[in-house]
């Protein structure tokens, strides 16, 4: 069974990384899966949230905080080390498994993806406090970011699932946990806050 789960994850990590490929793709994957792409604009809306923002933004920006950064910690430091697969990148190359490599060689251990967990987590907090429609964007990104490191040869599917699955779920125990300390109520799944409480 795990032989023929781990035989079909290779198969369909060759297709996407190097048979479902195109000029554009080979830019904006390489690109999207930078984390100093979008990391200046993380930080200067966690920025925002703290100075300006009102509770329930305040709140927010203290469940990503932990949700990510417990999420990055849990699946780099726990699942890492207790699954230790190795990297598609890393891996001999044969007739039977090739990998197209568009990043620096990675030399961590694969399963799962912490950039795929940490973007799940960050959208998940997001909706739980402030609605589906204000994560509805982060989402997007969560699935762009974890086809990127596929895309780019260092991480299989699997590695990228796992790690949607381990951040929505650490995301959700995490951000449920503090609403509840601060009295907030979380946001229907249909409802969506006034995001910029007090940020002009």
């Amino acid at each position: 069974m795990l032989d023929t789960l781990v035989a079909f994850d290779q198969r369909l990590f060759m297709f996407l990384n190097g048979i479902f490929v195109n000029g554009f793709f080979d830019w904006f994957m390489p690109f999207i899966t930078d984390a100093k792409t979008w990391l200046p604009f993380v930080l200067l809306a966690w920025f925002l949230m703290i100075c300006k923002g009102g509770r329930r933004l305040r709140v927010l920006a203290l469940a990503l905080v932990v949700s990510v950064g417990f999420t990055d910690l849990f699946c780099a430091r726990v699942l890492k080390k207790l699954v230790g697969r190795a990297r598609p990148c890393s891996m001999q190359q044969t007739e039977s498994f090739t990998c197209r490599l568009l990043l620096p060689n990675k030399t961590s251990k694969s399963f799962p993806s912490n950039h795929s967990a940490n973007t799940a987590a960050f959208a998940v907090a997001t909706i739980l406090v402030c609605g589906f429609k204000a994560g509805l964007p982060l989402l997007f990104l969560a699935f762009f970011v974890g086809y990127s490191r596929v895309y780019c040869g260092v991480h299989f599917p699997l590695d990228v699932l796992v790690g949607w699955l381990t951040g929505a779920f650490l995301a959700w125990l995490i951000t449920r946990t503090i609403l509840k300390k601060t009295a907030l109520p979380a946001c229907d799944a249909t409802e969506y806050q006034n995001i910029p409480e007090k940020i002009p």
